[in-house]
């Protein structure tokens, strides 16, 4: 009995035949995501390599402005051995710059030390008026009263009163700054101006006047009196 000749082929035929369409597509699509993470690994080498000489050449350039200003190009190995030695410099400087902050720390202690023990050498009242001082401000004050006398002399008669004021004012108050002026003004006029201290001094001036001219006796004499009186704090002033 011959077979038919529309007998199906033998299986090992069937499985050699052509491959489907759908079979080669995946064939060649198999590859491609391998070859993209092949390219963007490479890629990113090149870049992170490119980056990395670059931060190195930027890196020489700067060694090579601080060691070497005036020198154009030199090269790699120079620059390092010249950063060696600046940087031995810089240490040095550090160095002295340390020493010398130390010592101007100490002087600085030495300098309060001697400030504070000059300090409690001085008075607790401030610094005493010199006489110089004390008969500069006299005369100035007697110069006042002859000014103001020759325009009225009733302030002629007033300076006698007030003369022992001036005394006392100048010789607690002090200016050495405004603070000690200001402290010590209060401490005058609390001494000094208050009530029952005016009455008695007051009293003293009017006492004066009636006993050394003729206020009481013969006023017209007063003018004379007084002429001779504002004369004689003139000649004392030159005096001094």
């Amino acid at each position: 009995c011959q077979p038919s000749m529309h007998a199906s082929p033998h299986p090992a035929e069937h499985a050699l035949g052509p491959p489907s369409p759908q079979s080669s597509q995946s064939m060649k699509e198999t590859p491609e995501p391998q070859v993209c993470l092949f390219k963007s690994r490479r890629m990113k080498h090149i870049s992170a390599e490119q980056k990395r000489r670059c931060n190195i050449k930027i890196g020489f350039g700067t060694l090579n402005s601080l060691v070497s200003p005036n020198s154009k190009s030199i090269s790699h190995a120079l620059t390092l051995q010249k950063t060696v030695e600046y940087i031995g410099k810089l240490q040095q400087e550090r160095s002295q710059m340390q020493e010398e902050a130390r010592r101007l720390r100490e002087e600085t202690v030495e300098l309060n030390a001697a400030i504070i023990s000059c300090q409690q050498q001085l008075p607790a009242t401030g610094v005493p008026i010199t006489r110089q001082r004390f008969d500069e401000m006299r005369s100035k004050f007697e110069e006042y009263i002859r000014n103001r006398s020759q325009q009225n002399l009733k302030f002629w008669i007033f300076s006698v009163i007030i003369q022992p004021l001036f005394e006392t004012f100048n010789e607690m108050v002090s200016t050495t700054s405004l603070q000690e002026l200001n402290r010590t003004a209060f401490l005058w006029l609390d001494k000094h101006c208050l009530l029952p201290v005016l009455r008695p001094m007051v009293l003293n001036g009017l006492r004066h006047l009636s006993t050394t001219t003729s206020i009481l006796s013969d006023p017209s004499l007063l003018q004379e009196q007084a002429s001779q009186a504002l004369d004689k704090l003139h000649k004392a002033s030159g005096e001094r």
